[in-house]
C-alpha cells in the first residue's frame, strides 16, 4: 500500500510559462543581441539533452554552476557574439527562474494535489532542482499541502541515485515498498525509483496527465 507520494516539479507540476529558448533570447535583447528564439531552443534541447542522457550525476548536483553551463551552450549554438557579457546576463536568467511568475501549472495540478491529500497520504517533492524552487512554489497555493519538500543541491545528491531516496524514505518514516513518485523522466524518475524499491507512474503530456499516471497507482 502507498503510504506516501512524491511528485518530480518540472514536466509533472509545473511547466515554463514560455519556451526557455524565448525566454533566453528576450533577455539577452538587454545586452545588445536579438537572439533568434527558435535557435536558443534548439541549443537548450540539446544542452539538456547531453546533461540528462551523459551528465546525470557526474556533477554531483545541477545548481548555479551546472546551469550556467547549459545557458552558455544554448547561446552558443545560436552563435552567441563574441563579445556578448554571458556573466552578467546569466545572473539575471538565473534569478528570473526563481520567479513565481516564470512558470505556470499544469490544470490538473492543484485538483490532484488536493485529492491526493484528502485521501490520507503524505504527499511531497522529491526534485532535481536548487532552492530556487522553494521561492517558485511559494506562488502556488497547492504547495502548501506539499511535505516533505526534497531538492537535490540541498540533499547533495540527485535523482537517479538511490541515496536521495533514502533521505525521502527517512524524511517521511516509511519503507522503500510504502513509497512512489510521479515523474516525467524515464532515467531520473522512473529508473531512480524502480531502482530505490520504489513504484512509479511517469506523465507524457499531451497524451498522459497526472490523472492517468496515479491511476497506473491505483490512486
Amino acid at each position: 500500500m502507498i503510504r506516501a507520494l512524491f511528485f518530480d516539479v518540472g514536466g509533472t507540476l509545473l511547466q515554463p510559462a514560455e519556451p526557455i529558448g524565448a525566454t533566453y533570447a528576450n533577455l539577452a535583447v538587454a545586452y545588445g543581441w536579438k537572439a533568434e528564439s527558435e535557435a536558443v531552443q534548439r541549443g537548450f534541447r540539446a544542452a539538456w539533452k547531453k546533461r540528462r542522457e551523459e551528465g546525470v550525476g557526474s556533477d554531483k548536483t545541477l545548481g548555479k554552476k551546472g546551469w550556467a553551463r547549459i545557458v552558455e551552450e544554448s547561446l552558443k549554438q545560436a552563435e552567441m557574439p563574441e563579445n556578448f557579457p554571458f556573466e552578467v546576463y546569466f545572473e539575471e536568467v538565473f534569478a528570473y527562474f526563481a520567479r513565481p511568475e516564470a512558470w505556470r501549472d499544469f490544470s490538473e495540478t492543484g485538483e490532484v494535489i488536493e485529492g491526493i491529500v484528502k485521501k490520507g497520504l503524505r504527499v511531497g517533492v522529491l526534485s532535481n532542482w536548487d532552492p530556487r524552487l522553494r521561492c517558485v512554489l511559494a506562488g502556488f497555493a497547492w504547495a502548501k499541502l506539499l511535505d516533505p519538500i526534497l531538492l537535490s543541491e540541498e540533499c547533495g545528491v540527485e535523482k537517479p541515485a538511490p541515496a536521495i531516496f533514502q533521505k525521502a524514505q527517512e524524511a517521511v518514516g516509511v519503507a522503500a515498498g510504502e513509497c512512489a513518485l510521479v515523474g516525467d523522466d524515464p532515467i531520473s524518475d522512473l529508473g531512480g525509483a524502480l531502482g530505490a524499491g520504489w513504484r512509479c507512474a511517469l506523465v507524457e503530456r499531451p497524451q498522459r496527465g497526472l490523472g492517468e499516471a496515479l491511476g497506473d497507482l491505483g490512486l
